[in-house]
C-alpha cells in the first residue's frame, strides 16, 4: 500500500506540474517566434522607411505606393487576396501568418517619413496559459541627409528636340507650346507635343526633389548648361575671348550682337591639341566666339545668285516684296532650319553657373528652347559640364567668397568632405554634323525654295533674312562658283563648334561626316574618363524617338561614359523621361535613417 499512495503522489504531481512546464515552453517558442517576427518587422520597416524617405517629394500616393511595396516584399504576404490599392490600413497574413497591419506613412517635416506597423501572433503551447497571441509593433524613420553636391545638368537642346516643330507650318501653340515648369515637389503636369517641353518638365522634377520645398538646401548648388554643338557662355563674357577676336566682335555681329557662343578651342593656331578634353580655364586659353559667317553672295550660276546655307545682309533694310530678292524683315529664330543670322546654331539660353536658389535654376530651365542647325556634339556640352564643376575655373566664374563651412569659393576643390560633384548629362542623338539642303556649301537639294518657306508673321528682335531662291537642279551643281573666300562646296556641312567640316579642325584625315563622328565619339569617351578620374560622378540619359538617329554606338558611347551601368538610362519612350530624371533625382537624395 504505501509503495503504491507513493507511485500515486508522483503521478499526481507530475499531472499538476505539466501544465506550468508546457506553458513554459510554450511561451520559450512562442517567444522566440515572436522576436523572429519583430526583427524581420524592422528590417521591412527599416526598408520602407528609406524609400518612403527616397520619394518623399513625390505625390503622396506615388510615394506611399514606393513605402508598401518594400514593406511587403521584405516583411513576405502569404495572402492570397492581397492588392496594393489596400497595402496599407488593414490586415494581411505575412511572416509567420502573423496578422499584421501597415499603417499609412507619415511625414513629419520636408525631409522625413515614419513608417509604423504591428503584428498580432497566434500563439501555439502558450495558449494553454491563456496567451492566445502576441502583438508586435514597430516604427522606423528616415530622413534625407544634407550631404552637399554640385550638380551640372547638361541638356540637349539641338532642333531634334523640337519634334513635331521642325517646320514653319508646324509652329502652333497645340505642338509648340511651353509649359510652366512645376515649382514644387509633387506637382503634376502635363507636356506639350515637343520633346523639349518633356525635358524642361523632366529637369524641373530632378532640381524639386533635391530641393523640395526650399528655396535652398545646406551645400546644394546646380549649374545648368544647354548645348547643341557649341554651348553659350554669356555675352557678357567678352573677357574670356581671344584679343583679336573681342576687338572685332561688334563689328562682326553687325547689325546683331555677339550671343554668346564659342568654338571648340582645338584646331587652329595657339589651341592645345586637348583644348577639347580638358578643363582649362579662359585666362590658359581663352576663346574663339562662335560666328557662322553669311554665305549671301558667294555662290553663283551663270553670274545668278544660288542660295548659300546662312545668307544674311550686313546692314538691316526696309521690308520689301520687289523683285527676286525681295529683303524681309521676319525673325528667323522661330524657323528651325530656315534661319539665319551670325549666332545661327548658338543656344538662346547661356550657361548657368552653380547657383544656390532653386528659383533661378528653375527660371534657367524653363527658359530651354530647341536651337535649330549645326547638328549634335555632345563632347563640348559635357566638356561644358566640367567648366561648370572645376576649381580650375573658379577665378572664372568669380561666384563671391567662401560659402559658409567652406573653405574656397565654389567650385569647391575636388573631394572637399561631406560634398560630391556630379553630371546628369541628357542627349536624344548621335553625334553628327547637319548639313543644310537650303543652300552651299554641302548639298544644295531644296528646289522648292519660296516665299511660302519664310512666313510672313513678325516676331520680336532685329532680322536680316534674304528671300530664297532655289537651289539649282541637280545636273547643275557642278557649275556653281565660288568666291575666293568661300567655304569648299564638296563633302562640307554646317557651322559648328568645329568650324565646317571641310576645315579639318579634328584631324587632317576627318572629311566625312562618318568619319567626324568616330573621331567625336572618341574625343568624347577620353573626356568621360578624364572628368571621372577627376572624382566627378556621371549620369547620362539617351533619350530615343521613333525615326532618330540615337545609334547602337551612341547608346554604348554613353553607357561606357557613366559612372557605373547604374548611372545610365535609356529611355525609349519620351513619356517616360520624366521618369528616368525623377529617378536620378531620389538616388542623389541621400538618406539615412534616423530611427
Amino acid at each position: 500500500m504505501k509503495r503504491l499512495g507513493r507511485r500515486g503522489t508522483i503521478a499526481l504531481i507530475t499531472a499538476l506540474l505539466a501544465v506550468p512546464l508546457v506553458g513554459m515552453v510554450g511561451i520559450a517558442t512562442d517567444g522566440a517566434r515572436a522576436w523572429l517576427l519583430r526583427s524581420r518587422l524592422h528590417t521591412a520597416l527599416d526598408a520602407a522607411a528609406l524609400a518612403g524617405a527616397r520619394n518623399i517629394s513625390l505625390p503622396a500616393a506615388q510615394r506611399d505606393a514606393e513605402v508598401a511595396a518594400m514593406f511587403w516584399t521584405n516583411f513576405g504576404m502569404r495572402d492570397a487576396g492581397y492588392t496594393p490599392a489596400q497595402a496599407t490600413g488593414r490586415a494581411w497574413r505575412g511572416f509567420l501568418d502573423a496578422s499584421t497591419t501597415l499603417d499609412p506613412p507619415a511625414t513629419l517635416d520636408e525631409g522625413t517619413l515614419r513608417v509604423s506597423a504591428r503584428s498580432v501572433l497566434e500563439t501555439t503551447f502558450a495558449r494553454v496559459l491563456g496567451f492566445a497571441s502576441l502583438t508586435v509593433a514597430a516604427e522606423a524613420e528616415a530622413r534625407r541627409a544634407d550631404l552637399g553636391m554640385e550638380l551640372a545638368l547638361v541638356l540637349d537642346v539641338t532642333g531634334s528636340m523640337d519634334t513635331n516643330c521642325s517646320t514653319p507650318s508646324d509652329r502652333t501653340a497645340t505642338n509648340c507650346g511651353v509649359t510652366p515648369v512645376p515649382r514644387s515637389p509633387g506637382t503634376t503636369t502635363s507636356s506639350r507635343n515637343t520633346n523639349i517641353d518633356l525635358l524642361r518638365l523632366a529637369a524641373a522634377d530632378l532640381v524639386n526633389i533635391l530641393y523640395g520645398n526650399r528655396e535652398m538646401m545646406p551645400n546644394l548648388w546646380v549649374s545648368v548648361v544647354p548645348y547643341t554643338t557649341t554651348v553659350n557662355l554669356g555675352p557678357g563674357r567678352r573677357g574670356w575671348l581671344v584679343p583679336e577676336a573681342a576687338a572685332s566682335l561688334d563689328a562682326d555681329y553687325a547689325p546683331t550682337a555677339w550671343r554668346g557662343c564659342v568654338e571648340a578651342r582645338v584646331g587652329h593656331a595657339g589651341a592645345p591639341v586637348d583644348g577639347d578634353g580638358r578643363d582649362y580655364s579662359p585666362q590658359e586659353v581663352p576663346f574663339r566666339p562662335f560666328l557662322y559667317r553669311s554665305t549671301l553672295g558667294l555662290y553663283t550660276l551663270n553670274k545668278q545668285r544660288v542660295p548659300g546655307d546662312n545668307d544674311w545682309a550686313r546692314k538691316l533694310w526696309t521690308a520689301t516684296t520687289t523683285g527676286g530678292d525681295a529683303i524681309t524683315e521676319d525673325w528667323q529664330s522661330f524657323r528651325g532650319n530656315y534661319q539665319v543670322g551670325p549666332n545661327v546654331g548658338c543656344p538662346q539660353t547661356p550657361v548657368l553657373p552653380l547657383t544656390a536658389g532653386k528659383t533661378a535654376v528653375l527660371d534657367t530651365i524653363q527658359s530651354l528652347r530647341a536651337t535649330f542647325r549645326g547638328g549634335t556634339m555632345g563632347n563640348l556640352g559635357l566638356q561644358a559640364g566640367w567648366f561648370t564643376l572645376s576649381p580650375r575655373w573658379r577665378a572664372a566664374w568669380g561666384l563671391g567668397p567662401a560659402p559658409a563651412g567652406q573653405a574656397t569659393a565654389l567650385p569647391l576643390d575636388y573631394n572637399a568632405r561631406y560634398m560630391r560633384k556630379v553630371i546628369v548629362m541628357m542627349t536624344d542623338g548621335t553625334n553628327q554634323w547637319f548639313d543644310s539642303p537650303y543652300g552651299f556649301p554641302g548639298a544644295c537639294t531644296d528646289t522648292s525654295a519660296s516665299t511660302a518657306s519664310f512666313p510672313t508673321n513678325p516676331a520680336p528682335g532685329p532680322a536680316q533674312a534674304i528671300r530664297p531662291v532655289a537651289c539649282p537642279a541637280a545636273n547643275q551643281v557642278g557649275n556653281v562658283q565660288a568666291a575666293p573666300d568661300a567655304p569648299p562646296i564638296s563633302g562640307n556641312a554646317d557651322y559648328t563648334g568645329y568650324g565646317r567640316l571641310r576645315d579639318g579642325r579634328l584631324g587632317a584625315g576627318v572629311s566625312s561626316n562618318a568619319a567626324a563622328q568616330t573621331e567625336i565619339n572618341s574625343r568624347m569617351a577620353a573626356l568621360c574618363g578624364a572628368i571621372r578620374q577627376a572624382g566627378i560622378t556621371i549620369y547620362t540619359v539617351v533619350l530615343d524617338t521613333s525615326g532618330s538617329s540615337t545609334s547602337a554606338a551612341t547608346r554604348t558611347l554613353y553607357q561606357g561614359c557613366a559612372s557605373s551601368p547604374q548611372h545610365y538610362t535609356f529611355v525609349s519612350q519620351p513619356s517616360d523621361l520624366r521618369t528616368a530624371f525623377q529617378q536620378i533625382g531620389t538616388q542623389l537624395a541621400n538618406l539615412r535613417l534616423v530611427r
